[in-house]
């Protein structure tokens, strides 16, 4: 990882907007730009000099991993106090900081302790700055998928009629801890009969019975960086109505990967996926965006929906998530996460099973 480019790139950046300084708080944004965690820190990031306030828990671990950025311990201090320190000693007037990432009543706080320098917010600089991931990136972000196709393989494997959907969800954390795999910051989801109905449905106590849909949205974690892939399976005898869903949705996800390139608009991927849909008459059930940003966090920009105004570009990672939800009666999601390459797009879940049934 090149840490020191990272921190150069965001350095020019504060230079042309006349920025003195960057204070970050969001601990994927100081973990991209100096490899430490950046648990419990606020990095103070300048021309002059970048240092990683945090605590004394913190203290050996940060001086060994933060790269190119010294520690420094807040003891009995506001943390105004120590900021004030630093701005004085980087000759440091104008701040900027994440809007985004500290409370209102934090920058007021920050306002009244700094005095005369001022403070000025700053949003998504670090995430714009994520949002094309370099070679390294790419490769942990590769392995994390293959992790996730492992963890998909045996969650479709294990899925049987009589069992809770928790018990599914269980089973599939006690297979990553016994395996080594780490699982992505995110829920795992086990949906079944009309759960599945909702996209974002929490894993119940409900058994799973024969002859409906079970919905798993899971994802593995390596080294820092996410994949994220959902598949839904029926159970016995398919039905009609659930294969002729599952083949729409399907579909639809395979039009919008066949588009996916630099130079095309996020929004559009969304809209010839959707416009599928709605053309089977479905698109009042299709109840989110097409797709999101993932890497460090498993929803960061670029969002693939109809507001967004993003190009896709080289090196982002996305994923394409098409779904079809009918209250009363389940739904159908495939997900999978998809690098944008030179001419076209590679689907990095590729390993995991992808079908509509089982017995």
């Amino acid at each position: 990882m090149n840490y020191i480019h990272r921190q150069n790139t965001l350095i020019a950046y504060l230079k042309k907007k006349s920025i003195d300084a960057f204070l970050i708080r969001k601990k994927e944004n100081i973990a991209y730009l100096t490899g430490s965690r950046g648990e419990d820190a606020i990095l103070f990031i300048s021309p002059k000099k970048n240092i990683l306030i945090t605590d004394s828990r913190y203290k050996e671990e940060y001086k060994k991993s933060a790269v190119k950025c010294s520690v420094r311990i807040a003891k009995n201090q506001f943390l105004g106090e120590i900021i004030k320190e630093i701005c004085i000693e980087t000759y440091s007037r104008l701040i900027g900081f994440e809007a985004d990432n500290f409370t209102y009543q934090g920058y007021l706080n920050f306002k009244k302790q700094l005095g005369k320098i001022k403070l000025t917010p700053l949003t998504h600089t670090v995430e714009n700055l994520r949002i094309v991931k370099d070679k390294s990136e790419i490769q942990l972000i590769r392995q994390a998928c293959k992790y996730g196709a492992k963890l998909m393989n045996y969650a479709v494997k294990i899925v049987k009629p009589g069992i809770s959907e928790n018990s599914v969800k269980r089973a599939i954390e006690a297979y990553a801890l016994k395996n080594n795999l780490c699982l992505a910051n995110f829920d795992i989801i086990v949906a079944s009969g009309a759960n599945a109905s909702m996209p974002h449905a929490a894993a119940s106590e409900r058994s799973i019975k024969k002859q409906e849909m079970v919905t798993i949205d899971l994802g593995a974690m390596h080294c820092g960086y996410n994949s994220d892939l959902t598949r839904t399976v029926f159970l016995g005898r398919i039905s009609h109505k659930y294969l002729h869903i599952y083949n729409i949705v399907l579909a639809s996800q395979s039009i919008a990967i066949e588009n996916l390139k630099p130079g095309a608009y996020a929004k559009d991927i969304d809209a010839v996926s959707r416009q599928y849909i709605s053309n089977k008459g479905m698109g009042r059930f299709f109840l989110h965006s097409l797709g999101h940003g993932i890497g460090r966090e498993t929803h960061e920009i670029p969002a693939i929906s109809q507001s967004s105004k993003i190009k896709l570009e080289k090196g982002m990672v996305v994923t394409i998530e098409p779904g079809i939800y009918v209250p009363g009666w389940g739904g159908v999601r495939i997900e999978d996460t998809v690098l944008i390459t030179e001419n076209g797009c590679e689907v990095l879940t590729k390993g995991a099973v992808k079908y509509a049934g089982r017995n």
